[in-house]
């Protein structure tokens, strides 16, 4: 799979789970920080460590991140 068709796989799972998960239609930009700032502490854990494996998860959980931070932007035309 290509980058861009991963992308567009992320944005499309995001979409899906906006739509029929409800913990994360409840979301915010607000609800989610605590658990932004807790994802960055875990990298900086892993990276101290150099733990390669564990920089790949966190990386890609923030990712996620930022993908929700954008999703609930755009909902509000931001």
């Amino acid at each position: 799979m290509n980058h861009v068709h991963a992308i567009a796989r992320l944005i499309g799972i995001m979409d899906d789970l906006r739509e029929k998960c409800p913990w994360d239609k409840k979301q915010t930009i607000h609800t989610l920080r605590q658990l932004t700032i807790e994802e960055c502490h875990e990298l900086a854990d892993v990276i101290t460590d150099e733990n390669w494996a564990g920089i790949r998860e966190e990386l890609g959980d923030i990712l996620l991140h930022i993908v929700f931070y954008a999703k609930i932007g755009a909902e509000q035309q931001q």
